[in-house]
């Protein structure tokens, strides 16, 4: 038989059998209180005034329990305590993206932590005007902070590297010089200088590619060589009225056999950054200077716009074999060598 505890045992085990359940309880309940308060201050603002946007960066490989100390430091969170509390609590301490992110005091943690989660990060707007050649751009992209030159050029320079065998399109030369269409664009300083050319050449891809009719030529053009004309076109030309007289003078100088004596792909391989091309500039040796080599250079000395490929595609019907600028942006188209001379004379060259 077993031993009967006495009545004082009895109450002393109840007493505590109830003390540990009361325990449970109130811890339970502490905690349900102590989640609800940090729910509730996590969807508190830490100002609900009219405040400033501020960017910040999270960089790569950041862990998440210090980005809630660099956003406290920023003043846009109340506690980095809460904030990690709150990425533990709904599974997104591992879902945070790195980039730059435009926030602002007066959103809540939660509203912090949804757009770290989403990525939506913050991008620059970039124009590339029509004729920028790949030095231009990197510069232009390195100006704002989204690139580094060097690297982008040596990039664009090599599409192999870039796209391996996988390039959308037959390129004859390793660079890319002409296909980083020029527009407006919007770039994330989270892109590498490859995400970067990928998108500008998927831009030319899906804008030029299907305008391109070699038909209209007789195919007597691949892509490449009417891209490389049309770059040309598009450094010699201010107006686009002008762009199909000037294409038909270059057609009908390669359908004689006569050199294209083009400056801009002079300037193209100056090592001065000029834009009067002197006598002696005439003599550089390269493949890309039209006055000592026959035919189209090796490739585009610049991005041309649409409107200068499609001037190339379809050139005016007329029989000029020279052009000179006048003092408006526009220029004197001459049929014969001497009514060149003269037009120059009276135009004071």
């Amino acid at each position: 038989m077993r031993p009967r505890l006495s009545a004082k045992a009895r109450r002393t085990c109840l007493f505590v059998v109830r003390f540990v359940l009361i325990a449970i309880v109130v811890i339970v309940m502490t905690g349900q209180v102590g989640l609800a308060v940090i729910v509730l201050l996590a969807h508190q603002p830490v100002s609900r005034d009219g405040t400033v946007d501020q960017i910040v960066e999270i960089p790569g490989g950041m862990p998440a329990g210090k980005i809630g100390g660099l956003l406290k430091e920023q003043g846009l969170i109340r506690s980095a305590l809460i904030f990690n509390a709150m990425l533990r609590i709904t599974n997104r301490d591992s879902r945070l993206k790195a980039g730059e992110y435009l926030l602002n005091p007066a959103m809540s943690t939660m509203e912090v932590i949804q757009k770290l989660n989403e990525g939506t990060i913050v991008t620059h707007k970039v124009a590339i005007p029509e004729g920028y050649n790949l030095k231009q751009i990197a510069a232009e992209l390195a100006g704002k902070g989204l690139a580094d030159p060097e690297r982008f050029l040596m990039l664009a320079n090599n599409a192999e590297l870039v796209y391996g065998d996988e390039l959308p399109f037959e390129l004859p030369i390793s660079s890319l010089e002409g296909y980083l269409f020029p527009d407006t664009y919007y770039f994330a300083k989270e892109q590498t200088e490859e995400g970067i050319i990928r998108q500008m050449v998927k831009r030319f891809v899906d804008h030029v590619i299907p305008k391109v009719d070699l038909s209209l030529l007789d195919h007597k053009y691949t892509l490449h060589e009417v891209i490389t004309l049309a770059s040309i076109v598009e450094k010699e030309v201010i107006y686009d009225f002008e762009r199909p007289l000037v294409a038909a003078v270059y057609h009908n100088r390669l359908n004689i056999s006569m050199r294209l004596q083009a400056d801009p792909t002079v300037r193209y391989v100056m090592t001065e950054n000029r834009s009067r091309v002197l006598y002696s500039d005439l003599a550089i040796d390269s493949p890309y200077n039209t006055y000592r080599n026959d035919g189209l250079p090796p490739g585009p000395i610049a991005s041309p716009g649409l409107q200068s490929i499609l001037a190339v595609l379809e050139p005016a019907d007329v029989d000029y074999l020279y052009f000179v600028a006048k003092n408006d942006g526009t220029h004197q188209f001459s049929r014969t060598f001497q009514e060149h001379v003269g037009a120059r004379r009276s135009l004071g060259y």
